[in-house]
């Protein structure tokens, strides 16, 4: 008997939709699959009469020297130690004075320099890596004031300074060639753009993704979060990673999305890959989503929140756990990537206690250094 054009054209939509399902299902399965490496082995650094620890929230392991860097926000300075944990150098310091800070948000490492992110004086200050000695500091605020959306929200005033805990979406960046990328995306239609160390502009990178909204009504926020989606605002969350085996480039992460793109620091993209999703994914979306239907406060949306890079290019993201809020803690994982930002391997850091989504990364003998939260210690993994 022949089939009515109706019943044929029926069996056909429900093929497509039954196939693009399976398409899907098959990339998300695809992606589960791949290792999972536990990271349950591991010994504590406690402070002792050669390191005295205050409040360690970020951590960067430069594989040059071999020594770890560590963001001590109680002190106000970058702590550096070698590998008999003995203090080599420290940078920063409270104050008002030159190479003193007032809030440290972030630091940066290159061949012969460390840089300070300070987010409440609006500067980036420089010092001589080898030494600990100031070089001078950018005021990057005056470029940020004059982002048109920046300044009619705040007036002449900057906006005060994050957390040094909160992640790196969208925060003032040094590259490896001591250039400086500001984030530009509130009143453009890029993520950063590249300035030198006397402040001229060299270039524009990261496109705006489209759809991205500066401002969006909470209860359409609301909406998207307690459905799963990324709101309008949260698509332009992205923060840069040093591309280690080429100076010349940068990994860009949409952490919202997620993805991850790569480009040179001329500006140019140069390829994009949207991130597939795996249970720990689906379980931050799920997560977020239920803690806005409970809570009815309104969250960002994002899947990573701070980067580190091998020196052969591989990629390691940190997933979003809450950091230090009064909720249920998602378990801590690294994603690692390809330098060609295919995803490669999947690490579950196993902890009985809470700890900070900065870790520095000791490649030569595989271990991974983390910040504790409320403890004055690190926790060190092998892997």
């Amino acid at each position: 008997m022949r089939s009515s054009p109706i019943c044929v054209l029926l069996s056909l939509v429900l093929f497509i939709f039954v196939t693009g399902c399976n398409n899907e299902n098959a990339g998300n399965t695809k992606a589960a699959q791949i290792k999972i490496e536990k990271l349950k082995t591991h010994h504590t650094l406690k402070s002792n009469k050669n390191l005295l620890l205050g409040l360690p929230v970020k951590l960067k392991y430069d594989d040059k020297t071999d020594h770890l860097f560590i963001l001590d926000v109680a002190k106000h300075e970058i702590i550096e130690i070698n590998d008999s944990d003995d203090v080599v150098n420290k940078f920063g310091g409270k104050g008002h004075g030159p190479g003193e800070v007032q809030a440290i948000q972030n630091f940066y490492i290159t061949s012969r320099h460390l840089f300070i992110v300070d987010g409440k004086q609006l500067l980036i200050n420089k010092y001589r890596l080898r030494d600990g000695h100031y070089i001078s500091s950018l005021d990057y605020g005056k470029f940020l004031l004059k982002n048109k959306v920046n300044a009619s929200n705040h007036g002449n005033h900057p906006p005060p300074p994050p957390l040094p805990f909160a992640d790196d979406n969208n925060k003032p960046f040094v590259t490896q060639k001591g250039t400086v990328l500001l984030p530009t995306q509130t009143g453009g239609k890029y993520l950063y753009e590249e300035r030198n160390w006397k402040g001229k502009k060299l270039a524009n990178i990261g496109a705006v993704p489209k759809g991205y909204a500066a401002t969006e009504k909470k209860d359409k926020i609301r909406s998207a979060l307690e459905n799963g989606n990324v709101p309008q605002k949260d698509l332009a969350e992205a923060f840069p990673v040093n591309d280690c085996a080429n100076p010349n480039d940068i990994y860009l992460v949409y952490s919202a999305i997620p993805k991850i793109a790569k480009y040179s620091l001329s500006g140019q993209k140069i390829w994009a890959h949207k991130i597939s999703r795996t249970p720990e994914i689906d379980s931050i979306m799920t997560e977020v989503s239920n803690l806005v239907k409970k809570h009815h406060h309104l969250w960002r949306s994002r899947i990573y929140v701070a980067g580190r890079c091998s020196p052969d290019g591989n990629l390691y993201l940190a997933t979003f756990t809450y950091g230090p809020l009064p909720f249920h803690h998602l378990p801590m994982w690294i994603h690692q990537f390809s330098p060609k930002g295919k995803l490669v391997k999947r690490y579950k850091i196993v902890s009985n206690i809470d700890l900070f989504t900065y870790p520095g990364i000791d490649f030569k003998r595989n271990k991974i250094f983390f910040p504790s939260v409320n403890h004055s210690s690190l926790r060190i993994y092998h892997f």
